[in-house]
């Protein structure tokens, strides 16, 4: 279960590479923008996993690395000059620096006290986007410029596909040698009992705070994917419909678990889509539908989907190992 993954465990980030290449030449540009928008969804709710999946911790301020990501990656563009390659992993890490801070006193809280806490914190780097005028241009918002990868343009869907596409396949590599790491099992020892952890000699507070730093680079790598495909952004999509959507996509898939965290990004990510079709009144009942998936889930699927295939998977195996074998056939009689 540790070590280094395989090269068939990584084979599906390096044929999302090659679709990446593929589908913009035979999809419609809507697809490709929702396609665009799933790949981001999926690194974004990739790195809240490993918060709330792989170390338990119930923190609400992934937004705000989000956001820091996004305005980060977009500021260094266009008031700098930095390109795209250069200033994306720069707000990344500007996103981990400000969650290993957050992380170091949201360490010593527990359950509803670090949720309010981190979901202040949130609230107050919303608060910063909304008055800082000089910088975010408050309200108003920021236009995005179109992004340049090595002299390839980016300025449609279709151009920013398999730039998108690309990012997310190495992020799924990195997140697939993390999550076969010693430190991967320090998360699952804290997620399961800090006291236990600490007699084994974990140092609790420390993974958290990594954890926290982890989750947020991830955070920022999607915020700067979104500079890819969108044009403008302002605090008013930034807002906490999206953490309702990114904790529908955990429960709705399976916490703690890549491929569930993928099929609930995919389940979950359409659904804002197909109620721009639905009739006017639907999309007024948006949050309604989104809490009550929740409801429905944790109650029925707390596991998600992916918990469901999986325990199938293994009721089939156990129950093959339990039929008795066939009996052999006899050793044929020899001509009297």
């Amino acid at each position: 279960m540790f070590g280094s993954p395989s090269p068939r465990q990584l084979a599906p980030a390096f044929a999302l590479i090659l679709l990446g290449l593929i589908l913009p030449h035979l999809l419609p540009q809507y697809f490709l923008y929702a396609g665009n928008l799933l790949m981001m969804y999926a690194v974004l709710a990739l790195g809240f996993d490993i918060l709330i999946g792989w170390s338990g911790q119930f923190a609400f301020a992934h937004i705000a690395f989000f956001s820091v990501g996004i305005y980060g990656t977009t500021l260094l563009h266009t008031r700098l000059g930095i390109p795209f390659v250069v200033g994306m992993p720069m707000a990344a890490l500007a996103a981990g620096v400000i969650g290993l801070v957050i992380g170091i006193p949201a360490a010593r809280l527990r359950s509803v006290y670090l949720a309010l806490a981190t979901f202040a914190f949130a609230e107050s780097a919303s608060w910063v986007l909304r008055s800082w005028d000089s910088v975010t241009n408050g309200t108003d918002g920021v236009k995005i410029v179109p992004a340049s990868v090595f002299g390839y343009m980016v300025g449609t869907d279709r151009n920013a596909f398999p730039v998108a596409a690309t990012i997310l396949a190495l992020v799924l590599v990195a997140t697939k040698f993390l999550a076969r790491s010693a430190f991967a099992r320090s998360l699952a020892a804290v997620r399961e009992s800090e006291h236990v952890a600490t007699a084994s000699g974990i140092d609790v507070a420390r993974t958290k705070v990594l954890a926290f730093a982890i989750s947020a680079v991830y955070a920022g790598i999607a915020g700067g994917m979104y500079t890819l495909f969108q044009s403008f952004v302002n605090p008013d999509s930034l807002d906490a419909t999206l953490l309702i959507l990114l904790l529908s996509m955990l429960v709705v898939g399976g916490t703690g678990s890549i491929a569930g965290v993928l099929v609930g990004v995919v389940s979950m990510g359409v659904l804002p889509e197909a109620l721009r079709y639905a009739p006017r009144n639907m999309l007024v009942w948006q949050e309604f539908i989104y809490g009550l998936i929740l409801v429905l889930c944790m109650m029925f699927m707390p596991r998600g989907v992916w918990g469901i295939i999986l325990a199938r998977r293994q009721r089939r195996a156990s129950s093959a190992a339990r039929q008795p074998a066939a009996p052999a056939s006899p050793p044929p009689r020899e001509a009297a």
